[in-house]
């Protein structure tokens, strides 16, 4: 017997534990070994991208991007000078 295959219950008298089956020790280190290989790739993943962003950002000082500026006024269309419009007659009430 392996030490490693007991288990204490929570909520159970204290000193009393449960042996695992075999199988389910196993099953729970396959998880386990699954779940840090998923977490390794996952980690390897967020450093790529964390150093795609930085080289975006550093390309972006680079070639003095743009801001925003404010937009011209065009021509407005029928749509919106109805919606100005009542937009007009609601600040007047």
């Amino acid at each position: 017997m392996n030490i490693n295959d007991f288990v204490i219950l929570p909520g159970s008298k204290s000193g009393t534990s449960v042996r695992l089956k075999a199988k389910t020790v196993r099953e729970l280190q396959l998880e386990k070994e699954q779940l840090e290989t998923e977490n390794k790739e996952m980690e390897k993943k967020l450093r790529q991208l964390q150093s795609h962003m930085s080289r975006e950002k550093e390309e972006r000082k680079k070639s003095g991007a743009y801001r925003w500026k404010s937009g011209q006024a065009g021509p407005m269309t029928i749509q919106t000078r109805v919606i100005s419009q009542r937009k007009e007659k609601n600040n007047k009430v």
